[in-house]
């Protein structure tokens, strides 16, 4: 039986849900102590003391570190994607300031203790001096002339200006005259609060000289170079292990300064240490994301047919740091016009810091934004012209033929059919009835609206002179004396169940059952060099490595079977644990004797023509990434690119502006699926969290860069209660670019509710001219554009 198509449960399944999965919070060894940070309170401040005396005196306390020791005895921690490569500005930073804290939450000391009550309570007794300095607590107000500076080196708030254009749209908009649509749609500040926040541990061994670190981290390998890089001993004394992970989202890629500070003491102090986040860490120092301003301007024709786009973007990205994030305005610049063929288009990004928490990866990385925006544009401009909202975006989508396209930024679009999508979660959501169902609604004195979003989301993501961002990855596959398979991948798993997937590849490639095939992922002594898990890239990158490996071994059996059933290897396939003639399946050789013969029969004549053993690893490169920029730093990162029409009905309190969502459809095309059951279940919690983005998350600060939602109090995440009735279809566009034609699912489903439900909210008053630009559409907000649009119609 073929295994890739079905949707088999994950395999660590039953392991996980019956409470016996192993996190870096089980890790306990012996004479294991605790870890507790100091953080600063000021979000911007000069550190004019610290003295640890008091907290050194209290029983049970080990060591206190502060930022000094830090400095003499490591190196700043290698940034997972250097802007300065990019023509940004960088800044070296190391894992305890010394000078300055620059954000709340920031660490400015830590504290070891026999247990973490202890270690917390001592935190207590470290006496830090600060001076407060003035605060950048907003982007635009950070581009202002005399700003204060979050970096006073830099000179400016500004850490990349860059700009995209193709033809000349400022001209277009010009010539239009009044046919022209403006606006501003903002995205607000979140967090991705998986259920497991951060987790590391590390013991040093001091006979072997060898540091072992547990870490909740979706990129051994490359935290692996970070950790050797930032305290200068080599890689191969360090032992990275992820255990399970209770979910990244992209905000587990390394490298946290806790990650650095823990492998450090666990070296000094000749003791395993752990640290486990707390939640009010994570609100503070885990890693926010998004918070962008889109400003537009976008030329029609009478029939909704774009013809040009001037976008300028500012994006609130907190303080310099070691992470990735930054690089989500990057991607958002990148994507526009995301699905759209528009003939003039300019796309000018500014990323900004500011005295706040620095972004760190999340789920749809900044394509959100560009696909949010695009909805508006297609909304604003069907507005405009009395074009039906579908038909605007039918008449500016890149159709199917035109693949592969290439966009401003230099991105080259590998396949898909966006009309088809669209038309079909239009039959989804039952549009044809809705104005029927409208009325009868209003009849009842309810207000209920139907909204279209339509998402776009790149998956591989491939950077240049990245140690961690690129499109390889690598793969070994093993099989046994007894026939049974294992398989290494370089890539991980955040709870996604992506190893089940790479079991059904090579299951198939090899003719094996999956209960034949194990899987071992996340330690950097046992698995091949890898870039572990983001952008979706596990599948169609680790599972195409894992296919090689396993297509290597597959020819090398054909060949020892052929000479037992006295074929050719050609004439021979292999399926259900066995290796048969084409046409004549009962002449065939169980797949394990095939192996045994390898093993024990080395000189005999069917197996001394190969070379002994059957072990194979294979690295896969993908297509459809250039790095070798001509025009403008234009490059290719991305080489799959996944989408998604999406349709919600929602019904409006029009006296408290509160929103339920009644129904959601999608149709989704991440290329062919590999395992049903969980694509299904990785759209549906996208399509939560981007509910979520919709209507409830919002990381909100003041003006003096406090931050206000520091727990789930205040920060409202969408529960079981809150998620509608959800319809879910696949479209199958294969890309060439891998080896499985598969794009990648695992960012899907974020990023269209933003923009259907936005719709869906403006068309339950068809009456009032709605335009809802900014997200979250928490009651307050809708209420007061309610109340707006009543009073500018009156």
């Amino acid at each position: 039986m073929k295994q890739v198509g079905r949707g088999v449960p994950g395999l660590p399944n039953r392991q996980l849900v019956s409470g016996h999965g192993t996190f870096v919070a089980d890790i306990t060894l012996p004479e294991m102590c605790a870890m507790a940070v100091l953080r600063s309170p000021y979000a911007a401040a000069r550190i004019l003391s610290i003295e640890t005396a008091r907290a050194m005196a209290e029983p049970g306390v080990l060591y206190v570190l502060t930022g000094e020791e830090i400095a003499r005895e490591t190196n700043p921690i290698p940034p997972a994607a250097d802007p300065g490569f990019y023509g940004g500005k960088s800044l070296a930073v190391r894992a305890l300031p010394t000078d300055r804290a620059r954000y709340v939450g920031e660490p400015v000391a830590v504290v070891v203790a026999e247990d973490r009550y202890t270690a917390h309570r001592a935190l207590d007794l470290v006496d830090v001096v600060y001076e407060e300095l003035p605060v950048v607590h907003e982007a635009e107000a950070a581009l202002e002339r005399g700003s204060p500076l979050v970096e006073p080196t830099w000179g400016d708030n500004v850490m990349i200006h860059k700009e995209f254009t193709q033809g000349d749209a400022r001209r277009v908009l010009r010539a239009a005259g009044e046919r022209v649509v403006r606006g501003v749609a903002k995205a607000q500040r979140y967090v991705a609060a998986p259920i497991e926040p951060r987790a590391y541990a590390a013991a040093w061994d001091p006979y072997a000289e060898e540091l072992t670190v547990w870490s909740s981290t979706q990129n051994p390998h490359p935290l692996r170079v970070f950790l050797a890089e930032t305290l200068g001993v080599p890689e191969t004394t360090i032992r990275v292990i992820q255990p399970h992970v209770g979910g990244g989202f992209g905000q587990k890629v390394p490298t946290f300064p806790e990650e650095v500070i823990v492998a450090y003491l666990a070296r000094k102090l000749a003791r395993p240490i752990k640290w486990i986040e707390e939640r009010t860490e994570h609100f503070l120092a885990g890693g926010h994301a998004r918070e962008e301003r889109l400003t537009f301007e976008a030329a029609y024709e009478p029939d909704g047919r774009v013809t040009a786009l001037d976008v300028r973007i500012v994006a609130d990205v907190g303080v310099p740091a070691t992470f990735c994030g930054w690089a989500m305005s990057y991607v958002t610049a990148y994507c526009v016009p995301a699905a759209y063929k528009i003939p003039d288009c300019r796309v000018e990004v500014f990323t900004v810091v500011t005295d706040k928490c620095p972004w760190n990866g999340y789920r749809a990385f900044g394509k959100e934004a560009a696909s949010f925006l695009m909805d508006r544009v297609m909304d604003r401009v069907a507005d405009a012209t009395g074009v039906d909202r579908v038909e605007v975006r039918l008449r500016n989508f890149i159709q199917p033929e035109e693949f592969p396209f290439s966009q401003v930024s230099g991105a080259m679009l590998d396949s898909g059919d966006y009309p088809r999508a669209l038309r079909r979660v239009r039959e989804l959501i039952g549009a044809d009835r809705f104005v029927h169902e409208q009325r009868a609604a209003r009849g009842q004195g309810r207000h209920i609206g139907l909204g279209f979003g339509f998402e776009l989301t790149p998956e591989g993501c491939s950077l240049p002179n990245s140690t961690l961002l690129s499109g390889y990855d690598g793969a070994t596959v093993r099989v046994a004396p007894s026939g049974q398979v294992t398989v290494l991948t370089g890539v991980t798993s955040p709870g996604s169940g992506n190893e089940t997937g790479i079991a059904q590849i090579v299951a198939d490639e090899l003719g094996v059952g999956l209960d034949e095939v194990r899987v071992l992922q996340g330690d950097t002594d046992t698995c091949p060099y890898g870039l572990g898990n983001y952008s979706s890239r596990s599948l169609m990158i680790g599972g195409s490595a894992a296919k090689l490996a396993a297509a290597e071994l597959r020819e090398k059996m054909l060949k020892v079977a052929a000479k037992v059933l006295e074929v050719t290897p050609s004439d021979l396939d292999a399926e259900d644990g066995h290796i048969f003639v084409k046409g004549a399946p009962t002449r065939r050789i169980p797949f394990r004797d095939v192996a045994s013969l390898v093993y024990r029969h080395a000189y005999g004549p069917e197996a001394s023509e190969v070379e002994p053993g059957l072990e194979s690893t294979r690295y896969f490169r993908i297509g459809n990434v250039y790095h070798q920029p001509e025009v403008q730093g234009r490059f290719s990162a991305y080489p799959t690119w996944p989408a998604g029409a999406c349709a919600a009905v929602v019904e409006v309190d029009s006296d408290t502006g509160f929103v339920k969502v009644l129904r959601y459809a999608v149709v989704h095309d991440s290329g062919p699926i590999v395992n049903p059951l969980l694509a299904h279940g990785n759209l549906i919690g996208g399509i939560a969290q981007g509910l979520g983005g919709a209507l409830y998350e919002h990381m909100v600060y003041d003006e003096a860069a406090q931050l206000r939602t520091g727990s789930f109090m205040d920060y409202t995440l969408p529960t079981a209660v809150e998620m509608p009735a959800c319809v879910v279809e696949t479209q199958e566009t294969a890309s060439p670019f891998t080896l499985t034609g598969c794009k990648g699912v695992g960012e899907s489903g974020v990023t269209g509710p933003l923009g259907a439900v936005s719709s869906a909210i403006e068309n339950a008053f068809p009456e009032l001219k709605l335009s809802l630009m900014e997200t979250p559409l928490m009651p307050n907000r809708v209420w007061r554009a309610l109340r707006e649009a009543e009073a500018a119609r009156s």
